[in-house]
């Protein structure tokens, strides 16, 4: 069983610039990931190959049946009450190995969004299509989750499509990679590590190859100019020699012809050598390798002039159905606190109240988990009215990770991925003196995770950030809330 996708290409409505072009690729069976860097068009190459976008261009063959699991965990599945009503062997082992109660599709709204995620991909598996495609699929989902979910895919058989950022999950399931670098697609044999890999292979190679290509074409134009002066210079000392001393007209003439190429042999010389010169020329220009920025992205703010900026006694608050008792919580102008816990722990209600109980006077930068679509538009929307100035101080930290800002300036369709990158630039430009965010690195490609990571441990205000990458909390902050069974305790 296969799927060809034949140079395919779509341009969104209203934008001035393809999202995809010329696309080919041939899924089989079993998993394969989709890699690349936010705004390539990950999102919707997948959407077409299940059918749900119809391609300006290109074609895809055969037809079959397709499941698509969106990367956002506000949606809702579209068969999610029939799977709630399923009590057949594989939907109640499909709950247990999830954690999924019973309960939960009947009020997915009121579930955190890594519950909700979990559902998603529950009623993704159960309806087994011949395709299924997974968009980032362990957004928001604490470390047994993702085990379980990692675990449940295995199971599945058919043409399994991975959009993911998450290494160890593509790990261990995919089988191969469709890769994008450098304005092309291709395909790639071998789990996520092993095709990166090869591609750092090959893009050391091409810059080696362009690197002596641009050497060889500089050698070859020297030589050429070289050349051409001394054949001149002694042309026109023989063919002087047959003209009048008084006739400067005719010595002019003459020296035009040597340097123009109109003197035979002279003129062919040097044609030929301008030649390989341009031809050497177009060789190393046609050598592309991606441009890719370091991270040393640096996030201007200072430390608020008070050095506690949140003190909070013990007490109790609603979280949910339950209650979540708090211990003394200080949180002071430079520290960075790292929050953890299980999916459904209440770690988003002890930021909300967190962010309640702070004073006026305080800039605080907030970037959420999720957001609706009408409030991206109006983060995309917002790029319009902003003076140049501001623009390309943004702008500037958009391209510092990794993305394209004159894509996004053009007003071409803005991914998740893009969008937090958005707001994380629009909100440093006003210096706050406090960050919050919860799952930062979601919807981020590896690279621009990587320099986020860097940023945040830099940065010299205060930060606090909900997350289940425990690397990213490790490298980020300096105190740990950890929130399970009610309680939040400070580590």
């Amino acid at each position: 069983m296969v799927l060809t996708l034949h140079d395919i290409g779509y341009t969104y409505p209203g934008s001035p610039a393809p999202a995809i072009e010329h696309v080919s690729a041939t899924f089989a069976e079993g998993w394969c990931g989709v890699i690349g860097d936010n705004g390539c068009g990950k999102s919707t190459l997948v959407r077409i190959a299940c059918g749900l976008t119809q391609p300006d261009v290109g074609s895809i063959f055969p037809q079959r049946t397709a499941t698509y699991c969106p990367q956002d965990a506000v949606t809702s599945p579209d068969l999610l009450y029939d799977f709630a009503c399923d009590f057949s062997r594989r939907a109640i082992a499909l709950r247990e190995n999830l954690g999924i109660g019973d309960d939960m599709p009947w009020r997915f709204d009121e579930l955190s969004f890594g519950e909700r995620k979990k559902v998603q991909v529950a009623v993704a598996l159960w309806q087994s299509p011949d395709i299924l495609a997974l968009d980032e699929p362990t957004n928001h989902v604490d470390a047994p989750c993702r085990a379980a979910i990692a675990q449940a895919l295995k199971g599945y058989r058919g043409i399994g499509i991975l959009v993911s950022h998450d290494r160890d999950l593509l790990n261990a399931l995919v089988e191969r990679c469709l890769m994008f670098e450098a304005g092309t697609w291709s395909m790639r044999p071998g789990t996520y590590d092993e095709a990166r890999m090869q591609h750092e292979h090959e893009r050391a190679e091409a810059l080696a190859k362009r690197a002596t290509a641009k050497r060889e074409a500089e050698r070859l134009a020297a030589e050429a100019n070289e050349r051409a002066r001394q054949a001149a210079r002694t042309a026109a000392r023989l063919s002087a020699r047959h003209l009048d001393k008084h006739d400067s007209d005719g010595r002019e003439k003459r020296r035009l012809a040597v340097y123009s190429g109109q003197d035979g042999k002279t003129g062919a010389l040097a044609s030929n050598m301008d030649a390989r010169a341009g031809r050497a020329r177009q060789e190393a220009q046609g050598i592309r390798t991606a441009k890719r920025y370091n991270g040393s992205l640096w996030l201007e703010s200072k430390p608020h002039p008070r050095a506690t900026l949140l003190f909070m006694d013990e007490h109790v608050i609603p979280c949910g159905q339950g209650r979540l008792a708090l211990p003394k919580l200080v949180l002071g102008n430079t520290d960075h606190i790292g929050i953890s816990g299980p999916n459904g722990a209440g770690k988003s209600t002890l930021v909300r109240h967190l962010l309640q109980q702070l004073l006026n006077d305080i800039a605080v930068l907030t970037i959420p988990q999720e957001v609706s679509p009408a409030e991206a538009r109006s983060i995309a929307n917002s790029l319009l009215s902003t003076d140049e100035a501001r623009m390309g101080r943004l702008l500037s930290i958009v391209t510092q990770l990794n993305s394209n800002a004159k894509r996004i300036l053009a007003g071409s369709e803005v991914s998740p991925g893009e969008l937090r990158k958005l707001m994380l630039a629009q909100g440093m430009l006003d210096e706050p003196a406090l960050i919050v965010m919860d799952e930062p690195t979601n919807h981020l490609d590896l690279h621009s995770a990587e320099a986020l990571e860097r940023a945040l441990a830099a940065y010299p205000g205060a930060l606090v950030a909900v997350s289940h990458d425990q690397a990213f909390l490790t490298a980020c902050t300096n105190t740990r809330w950890h929130v399970e069974e009610g309680r939040v305790s400070v580590q």
